[in-house]
């Protein structure tokens, strides 16, 4: 028998006798041949309760409870047997530091070295409950439309989430990232900023969308025009305090998140959902959800919906009177123009809705001009976009007996296709080619009862059940 089967053996059997004595150490399964070695654990407020830690022998394991405090010397005896002189039990203090307000005020720790308070083990700031898939991070790249779509998903799939706004600092990095991706490497080259004020702060706690601040800053199709600020020290602090190994998947939605959401699911190994369809990337996200309109080649992880992800609920800043008809008027994009077609069509509606009351609310992309021409109409309800940034959209969906919306917007259309009770029409508008995706698009809908045209027999729609499309999607 060799010297180092020997101490293996002797020190099996001191372990033996403590657990004897003391009834610290329990389950002790590992053979006397076996070279035991314990693994660093986080030992948690040891006057309140015990934590288990860990002794790796390839397959077995020695389970050990820590003492009481003030009774801890049965565990300084486990840590003498290991025969390392730097196991030392030490008492640590993190009152000052950055934590969770429920995090308690010391730890005791086994080892040298500084305590990580905020890694996935910390004693001051545990992982998150074991439920699948119960907890996500949302990665924004501040466009208000992407942002909604991530939280749409959240809120439609009933986890609970946070929001990180992820940027890059120049388009040459940005560029870098397609090219990354090509090559299947994976580095930190964008910006995270979790707080500064706005959403990332409002959501900080995982919160979601039962805080008015969100819908009532959100715009038909609008943009948020608040820019991410960017340090070394922010980012730094950002990721300090976001444990980000506590999410259960990362959610993300337009290009300036793609390369961000396949860094962080890597490195934590948790899924990844990339909504749209992620164009100039690989398709190797966990799950994909895109709309039929972009066309996407049929894959395994891609799941498709007619419409764009969507969750909305009234706001409170609508309340007819009387039967009601909302008008929802987008503006000019790449595939349309807007002029006079669309007051002469809303007034061609305003005629067949004679016993009912009006309201109309504009978008940022809506012309100064169009704006000023709908106001001299007269309506019981108006948002001009122009002088009044708020979203009464999902008042107008719950309370009005019809919504007619511009062609101009999937986003808008979809929204109203899947929420809330009113039927659905759409608007024309003058077009700049024969043929665009947004007639697909519509003729999807139209074909199957959840949007009219107006200019067909305007019978009730049917609502698309985005709640169950997205909880069938196996993550």
């Amino acid at each position: 028998m060799d010297t180092q089967t020997m101490e293996d053996g002797l020190m099996a059997r001191q372990i033996s006798r403590v657990e004897s004595r003391r009834g610290v150490i329990r389950n002790l399964s590992a053979p006397q041949g076996s070279r035991l070695f314990a693994k660093e654990q986080s030992v948690e407020n040891l006057s309140r309760a015990a934590r288990e830690s860990k002794i790796l022998n390839r397959e077995s394991y020695i389970a050990i409870a820590a003492a009481r405090d003030g009774k801890n010397s049965d565990f300084k005896n486990f840590i003498s047997i290991c025969g390392c002189p730097s196991c030392t039990l030490r008492r640590e203090s993190f009152s000052d530091k950055n934590l969770r307000a429920d995090a308690p005020d010391c730890a005791w720790r086994a080892g040298s070295g500084s305590l990580n308070l905020n890694s996935e083990s910390s004693c001051a700031n545990p992982p998150a409950a074991k439920n699948s898939h119960r907890k996500a991070l949302i990665l924004s790249d501040s466009r208000k439309g992407h942002e909604n779509q991530s939280i749409a998903f959240c809120e439609l799939r009933g986890l609970e989430f946070c929001i990180c706004k992820i940027a890059y600092a120049n388009k040459f990095l940005k560029l870098c990232s397609y090219a990354l991706d090509f090559l299947g490497l994976y580095f930190k080259i964008f910006k995270c900023d979790l707080g500064g004020g706005g959403i990332a702060a409002d959501y900080k706690n995982g919160s979601n969308l039962n805080s008015s601040a969100l819908n009532s800053s959100v715009a038909p199709n609008g943009t948020n025009s608040n820019a991410v600020s960017y340090s070394a020290s922010l980012d730094a602090a950002s990721d300090r305090n976001l444990n980000f190994a506590d999410f259960d998947l990362f959610v993300g939605a337009g290009s300036t998140t793609y390369y961000a959401l396949k860094f962080y699911a890597r490195r934590y190994a948790k899924p990844s959902i990339a909504l749209m369809y992620p164009k100039g990337y690989r398709k190797d996200f966990s799950v994909i959800i895109a709309g039929a309109h972009d066309r996407p080649k049929p894959r395994a992880n891609l799941k498709i919906s007619p419409v764009s992800l969507s969750f909305s609920r009234p706001q409170g800043l609508y309340k007819p009177q009387r039967k009601a008809v909302g008008f929802i008027v987008g503006g000019p994009n790449s595939c349309f123009e807007m002029g006079d077609e669309i007051l002469n069509q809303i007034e061609g509606v305003r005629a067949q809705f004679v016993d009912c009351e009006f309201a109309l609310t504009t978008s940022p992309r809506t012309p100064r001009a169009t704006e000023s021409a709908l106001e001299k109409l007269g309506w019981d309800y108006s948002v001009i976009y122009s002088r009044e940034p708020v979203n009464p959209i999902g008042d107008f969906l719950a309370q009005c007996e019809w919504v007619f919306i511009s062609e101009d917007s999937v986003s808008m259309i979809s929204e109203a296709a899947s929420n809330g009770s009113a039927s659905v029409a759409i608007l024309s508008l003058k077009r700049k080619d024969a043929h665009n995706k947004f007639d697909d698009f519509i003729s999807a809908l139209v074909s199957t009862g959840h949007a009219r045209r107006y200019d067909e027999a305007l019978k009730k729609t049917a609502k698309y059940d985005l709640k169950a499309f997205v909880r069938e999607i196996k993550i």
